[in-house]
Parts: C-alpha cells; structure tokens; sequence
C-alpha cells in the first residue's frame, strides 16, 4: 500500500509499504480472512463442504460438528458440547473470538426454541425497515399483492429519485429469508429496478404495509419425517413485457419448509407445458443440490425426493 501522508520516508518517497496482515476493508482482505480460518479449520480436523464452500464439517465417531461462516460471523452446530467447546477454546487461540453463548440472534434474524420447535422471525429487521420508510403508522394489508397483478415497465411515472426504491426493495429481498410468502411480489419489484415508477412504488408500499401487519410472522420447524418433497408452478408469458414465464418452487422436509423460489425463467418458453417442465428442471436441480448436502452432512433420506 502507498505510504500514508505524513509518515512518508524521504530517503524513499516512492516505495510502498509491504503489509503483513490484510488490513479492514481492503479488497484483498475477505479472501486473506477466509484463507487463514479455512487453513487454521482443516488443521482442527474439519474438511469443506463440496457444495458450500463457506461451510465445514466435522465428523469424529459420533461427534458431529457443522461450522458455517459468513464473513466474520459464525455459528457451530454440533451434537456433542464437549466437541463444540474444544473447537471453539482452539479457535480462540489463533483468533479474537467472542463466544456468544446460545444462537439467538444472527444477521437480523431473530431465533428461539422451546422442547418442541424452532422459530426463525425478522421482526426487528422489518420493525427498523418500517421505521426508515415512515410507515410504522400505516395500514396494514393482508396480502402483499393483488390477484392476478402484473406489472409493466410502462405503468406510472417515473421516479424522480430512484434510488429510494432500489433500497427498499433490497431490504426487502433481505426480508425473504423467513418470509416466503413475499418472495413472488419482491421478484417483481426487483424487475424493475433499472427504471422504477410510481406504480412499482405503490406496490413496494403494499409489501411493507404486509409486513407491517404480519411482523411476526416467520418459519417455524418440528422435528419430524426426512422425506424430502418439492413444489413447484409456472406462469406461463406472465411478464407482460417480454413474455416469459416465472417459476416458482418450495422443497419440504417432512412439514418444514426448507428451500424457495420465485424466479423469471431465463428464455421464453413457447407453451405452458415448456414452462412446467422448465420449472420442474430447476426445482429438480434445487433437490438434487440438497441431496448432496444431506450427504455431507452424513443425514440419511429415507426415500427417494418426490416432486
């Protein structure tokens, strides 16, 4: 890196500083950070998982450990304390860890449990969302969009300031991670982010209002069956502008919901039987990447996925 101002060695004016560490915010820095857990990792014993690189497994007779990684934030799931404890004292050696206790609270997703189920919610996230659109006060709706809408890039006016809108409906893209049931509306918003209108607009306020009177709404998991099952429909030429279809898809183990989708299919399909078969190659890629997982994670299927 150049030599700071300042502290600039006049014998060398022109040399540069040779670092030993990446520093914060570099461009290098996330790949330096990540090289040096994954090293210090594989010398604990863990291997990388073939279809996510930012997770890491680790299998000893009947301790089972998994270690997933985002940037800097990192949860370890295992079935044996000791284990788990042992990782994270040989972490603390080689890194500034602090140990949070119990998993409550990850990337804006609120967790709690009790003997029977599993509770992933964004209350705080979408309550911050409401508040940094002025609409903590509004009414609420109880879908986030209307039956059989579609939306045209020629609908409205344009917005004199666009960038409001490419924000909010990036934050709500966020908010699909425990909120399936506004993923189809989001992938509609995020059509139209090149060139937003007051239409596109009304309908992202119609998703916050939703929001607004379901905050509390989210995912919650049982322990039950591992049968793995998947969902899955098109629209056929359902945008109105270029005529391609949009799949959408939901894979369940056993009760839980697992894996979603709504997504614009990448060609045009030229029947309504192209665009299924097309939805069901995507969905049929989905169960076969998380087959993959399952092994990794050494969980048993009990029978073959179904879609």
């Amino acid at each position: 890196m150049e030599q700071p101002q300042g502290c600039v060695n006049p014998a060398f004016p022109h040399h540069v500083c040779k670092i030993h560490k990446a520093l914060y915010g570099l461009k290098q820095a996330p790949r330096a950070w990540y090289t040096r857990l994954s090293q210090t990792l594989l010398e604990i014993g863990f291997s990388s998982s073939k279809v996510n690189p930012s997770l890491f497994l680790y299998h000893s007779n009947a301790s089972h450990v998994f270690l997933r990684v985002y940037v800097d934030d990192i949860i370890v799931i295992g079935n044996h304390m000791a284990t788990i404890q042992t990782i994270i004292t040989k972490l603390q050696a080689n890194f500034a860890i602090k140990d949070l206790g119990s998993l409550s609270y990850f990337l804006g997703i609120q967790i709690s449990r009790d003997s029977t189920r599993l509770h992933l919610r964004q209350s705080k996230y979408i309550q911050d969302l409401l508040t940094r659109t002025s609409m903590v006060d509004s009414k609420p709706y109880r879908t986030p969009c209307t039956t059989g809408s579609k939306m045209s890039k020629f609908d409205g006016d344009a917005l004199p300031n666009p960038s409001d809108y490419r924000q909010i409906v990036g934050a709500l893209q966020y908010a699909t991670l425990t909120r399936p049931d506004i993923t189809y509306s989001v992938n509609q918003l995020y059509q139209h982010m090149h060139s937003p209108t007051s239409t596109h607009w009304t309908t992202a306020k119609r998703v916050l209002r939703n929001l607004k009177g379901t905050i509390d709404f989210g995912l919650h998991y049982t322990p039950g069956s591992l049968h793995l099952s998947g969902f899955c429909d098109s629209n056929w030429a359902g945008n109105p502008n270029d005529c391609r279809s949009t799949t959408g898809f939901g894979i369940f183990l056993g009760s839980n919901l697992i894996s979603w989708s709504a997504k614009k299919q990448h060609v045009v399909s030229r029947s309504s039987t192209e665009a299924e078969y097309r939805a069901m190659a995507l969905t049929t890629s989905e169960l076969y990447w998380l087959r993959m997982l399952f092994q990794e994670l050494q969980v048993s299927l009990p029978s073959p996925p179904t879609i």
